[in-house]
């Protein structure tokens, strides 16, 4: 019935309800997925473990350090009283450590590792290997262990943000952020435990660095507005959690405040409907109820009778909206091209149809018509299609203009407007961008009564132009008149009907010796007026003047009707009969009556006008057919 009210991917509806949820002043105009790419990398890390050293080994590192010249190793084991045996396994060991160097001539010396084990009092051990999966993500520019990822299509676009250089440069990229210090950080982030000197473990360094793959994976990014100012804010959700994202909100909020990313880039590209529902050259004025609904959330209220479609409620709150609708609809759209007539719309209005609601379509965007696309054959037949069950055309269409958005106003109680949304940019105030459509749902009788002041005269004003051309040639513009009809008992102004009705009943009357069968397209019409105001309760009827208007209408019709007879002879269809009849004891109506003569009219249709009907609405009142030509018979052969 109305457009969709945000773009949001079914993957981030959970967050964006919690986003409206969380603050009554955000809306949700757009929520899609990106993708963001990644390297996956191999590495070998050294595991070192320090260690202290035995007595010997100090001795050793002791006399090495002090005595000159250098001692060899048999001096040593003499100096310690020692087998050369023990002496050797000591050196050797710190040979293995890196800590002594012997000389060609046997020499035992410190090296620069060894003066600072000596300092230190440990060495570290030989280094053991472990072959560590890394991931390095674009933009966040971080590196942490590989951990499996959902793919994400590689229709999604990239994230807003990233350079074309550096994602061709990933690789690169990637190897060199493989530092001992970022591989410490990530193993301790992924609680492997590698590097914990308090504990005697240690990671002292990283090399064989290669690419093992690129890929990316999936990131939302909802853009919330907020409905005071107009501004918008973006939002990153980590598509596995539906949770905030905050190492990547803080990059993207670095990149929104340095001007490297705008709000818009994270909207989707703006839809050949919402370009249909008005690209106008300047943003109007606030509606008199938006201004009341932003004043209540102002305020911490909620507003009363004014309701704004939250994110992916448009459709089960549209259908609800639409089912309750009893006898009139009123549609105004700037175009009326395949575009506005999407399929569920056009389903609705089917369904409206078959419920015997009437339907007025307004539409034009332009002040002059001259200046306005036409609407296609296939649209106007396709809503020339739809019937009511009484037989009466369902959707009747009618150029207005200077519309925005898209209006639809339920049995003049309840107005759905659906506007283009324009999102203000903090990084670019004065340039705002389309960002899906608003819809508001309205039940206030003021604010509704104040929408129809806008929209009712326009569609009276069509009717009344179609109504002086079609009445200078009736017979042929009959289904004109009808419209006509239709359209000023749906915008509440039958009597404004009955007084161009009558006028017309009198021409007709003038001149019924000419064409007699004039007369019964004003019966057509005064048939059309009666079976369209009945569906409407009492209190309608009171309220649009609708007693009164037909109190002087019959009496005058029946007059006028009564001096146009059809000639000698000649009898009128059956229905034009009857009702003739039936008007003729409401000929003094009485406000009360009103109900009961507009059911047995809709009752004499049913059982007498509707079954002629099945060839068409003008059947019905067709006059005398024009006498056929005599065929003679053959005469039979004799045998």
């Amino acid at each position: 019935m109305f457009p969709t009210t945000s773009s949001v991917d079914e993957q981030l509806n959970d967050a964006a309800d919690a986003v409206e949820k969380a603050d009554s002043t955000l809306r949700v105009v757009a929520g899609r997925v990106f993708r963001l790419p990644y390297a996956r990398l191999r590495a070998r890390a050294a595991l070192q473990n320090p260690r202290r050293f035995n007595i010997l080994e100090e001795f050793v590192l002791r006399a090495a350090a002090e005595l000159s010249p250098a001692p060899n190793a048999a001096e040593l084991a003499t100096l310690f009283g020692l087998d050369p045996l023990f002496v050797e396994a000591a050196l050797s060991q710190l040979e293995s450590l890196k800590a002594v160097a012997r000389s060609k001539g046997g020499a035992v010396t410190l090296t620069a590792q060894g003066k600072q084990f000596a300092k230190d009092g440990r060495a570290m051990q030989l280094a053991e290997h472990k072959i560590l999966s890394l991931m390095f993500r674009s933009g966040l520019d971080d590196l942490q262990l590989w951990s499996a990822q959902s793919a994400a299509s590689a229709d999604l676009p990239v994230l807003p943000g990233l350079l074309e250089g550096a994602r061709q440069g990933l690789n690169a990229q990637a190897q060199a952020a493989v530092t001992l210090a970022a591989v410490i950080a990530a193993t301790t982030a992924g609680g492997l435990g590698l590097h914990n000197p308090a504990e005697g473990r240690m990671l002292t360094g990283v090399d064989q660095i290669a690419l093992d793959d690129l890929g990316s994976f999936p990131v939302g990014v909802l853009v919330a507005q907020s409905l005071l100012t107009g501004a918008g804010q973006v939002r990153v959700v980590n598509l596995d959690s539906q949770e905030a994202w905050p190492e990547l909100q803080a990059r993207l909020d670095e990149w929104l405040k340095a001007g490297r990313v705008k709000v818009g880039d994270f909207l989707a590209p703006v839809s050949a409907l919402e370009l249909d529902l008005g690209a106008a050259s300047a943003v109007p004025e606030p509606t008199e109820f938006q201004l009341r609904h932003r004043a209540a959330l102002a305020t911490g209220r909620p507003p009363e009778a004014i309701e704004l479609l939250a994110s992916g409620a448009e459709a089960p709150r549209a259908a609800q909206w639409a089912a309750a609708i009893q006898h009139t609809v009123l549609l105004f759209v700037p175009h009326l091209s395949p575009a506005t007539m999407r399929p569920g719309l056009l389903s609705a209005l089917a369904t409206l149809a078959e419920r015997g609601v009437t339907i007025i379509i307004g539409w034009g965007a332009a002040d002059d018509r001259a200046q306005e696309a036409e609407p296609s054959d296939d649209v106007l037949d396709t809503l020339a299609q739809l019937k009511a069950p009484n037989g009466l055309p369902a959707a009747l269409t009618w150029w207005v203009g200077g519309l925005y958005g898209q209006d639809v106003v339920a049995d003049q109680t309840r107005l759905a407007s659906t506007l283009p949304n324009l999102l203000a940019d903090p990084a670019a105030p004065d340039k705002p961008v389309p960002a899906g459509v608003t819809t508001y749902l309205v039940s206030d009788s003021e604010l509704v009564s104040s929408a129809l002041e806008d929209l009712e005269p326009a569609l009276a004003r069509a009717a009344r132009q179609a109504w002086q051309a079609a009445s200078r040639t009736p017979e042929a513009a009959r289904g004109m008149l009808v419209a006509a009809c239709q359209t000023w008992v749906a915008i509440r102004r039958p009597g404004e009907g009955l007084s161009h009705l009558l006028k017309l009943a009198t021409t007709l009357a003038e001149g019924a010796a000419e064409a007699p069968s004039a007369m019964l397209v004003a019966w057509e019409a005064l048939t059309t007026v009666c079976i369209s105001l009945a569906p409407l309760s009492a209190a309608d009827l009171s309220d649009m003047g609708g007693p009164d208007a037909l109190r002087r209408a019959i009496p005058e019709f029946l007059d006028w009707a009564d001096s146009a007879p059809l000639p000698a002879g000649e009898t009128p269809p059956p229905f034009v009969a009857a009702f003739h009849d039936l008007l003729a004891r409401y000929s003094q109506l009485e406000p009360d009556d009103l109900p009961k003569l507009l059911a047995e009219t809709r009752q004499l249709w049913t059982e007498v006008g509707q079954p002629a009907a099945a060839g068409g609405l003008a059947q019905v009142f067709a006059g005398p057919a024009a006498p056929a030509e005599s065929k003679l018979e053959k005469p039979k052969k004799r045998r």
